[in-house]
């Protein structure tokens, strides 16, 4: 009887062991398994770290860039998504690179708005090489406005007429820079008359003539100057001739 007793207890103790270790083993197969799958499976997109952007918004660029979320990070091609980024108007360059498993890298250069271009009732952005950068979407405050009726060619400004003012209205400025604060638009008539408006410290009209040229630049910073010296508020200045004339 003693006998059968410890016969039955070590066989009952061998089948809880058994248990206890298929359970363990399925635990253990089960845990590998899943860290297993978890490794294989493509990777999401979880962290994005835009630089350089300051006028364009982070949705506009994750939109730009056709960004999903949720969707796997071996889908995008960078590639692709680099080009879209440079189409864009007001992006230069734009460089990716994947940081790790889930952070994609950003580097925006955006173009510098240079003058607003008022032309067939639309407002545009440019730059210094006359890419437009926006069609009535100002983002920069305080640009002056050049004015008149301008082609556009390939996404900028073209035509002889504007390139001269434009080249015209830099010289101005990089001759004399106190115009840059003074000068709120200078427009082109289609008889090619140029006038230049003045917002600050007075409001003023000035009729240039055809040519906006050194000589008429240095008599421009001249008048204007006498002008704010005096106190003087007339509502037309005429430096065409060899004397200004206000009225």
């Amino acid at each position: 009887m003693r006998h059968n007793l410890i016969d039955f207890l070590k066989e009952s103790l061998q089948k809880r062991i058994s248990w206890w270790l298929l359970a363990f083993l399925g635990f253990l197969a089960v845990f590998l398994g899943w860290g297993w799958r978890k490794g294989s499976l493509p990777q999401e997109l979880n962290k994005l770290i835009l630089t350089g952007h300051e006028t364009l918004k982070t949705e506009e660029i994750v939109q730009i860039m056709g960004i999903q979320p949720g969707t796997s990070f071996e889908n995008y091609d960078l590639g692709l998504m680099e080009t879209r980024l440079t189409s864009h108007p007001r992006i230069k360059k734009a460089r990716l690179q994947k940081k790790s498993e889930d952070q994609l890298l950003v580097e925006i250069t955006e173009r510098k708005p240079a003058y607003l271009v008022n032309s067939d009732g639309h407002l545009f952005e440019i730059d210094s090489e006359l890419k437009v950068l926006s069609k009535d979407d100002v983002r920069t405050p305080g640009l002056t406005i050049i004015s008149g009726t301008f082609p556009r060619e390939a996404g900028s400004m073209s035509g002889a007429a504007f390139r001269d003012l434009y080249t015209s209205v830099e010289n101005a400025f990089r001759a004399y820079p106190a115009l840059r604060t003074r000068v709120s638009e200078i427009s082109l008539h289609e008889d090619g008359e140029i006038f230049v408006y003045t917002d600050s410290p007075i409001p003023v009209r000035v009729q240039v003539g055809t040519l906006f040229q050194i000589e008429q630049v240095r008599k421009l910073y001249a008048v204007l100057a006498y002008l704010e010296k005096e106190k003087i508020k007339p509502k037309l200045v005429d430096i065409r001739g060899e004397d200004a004339v206000y009225h």
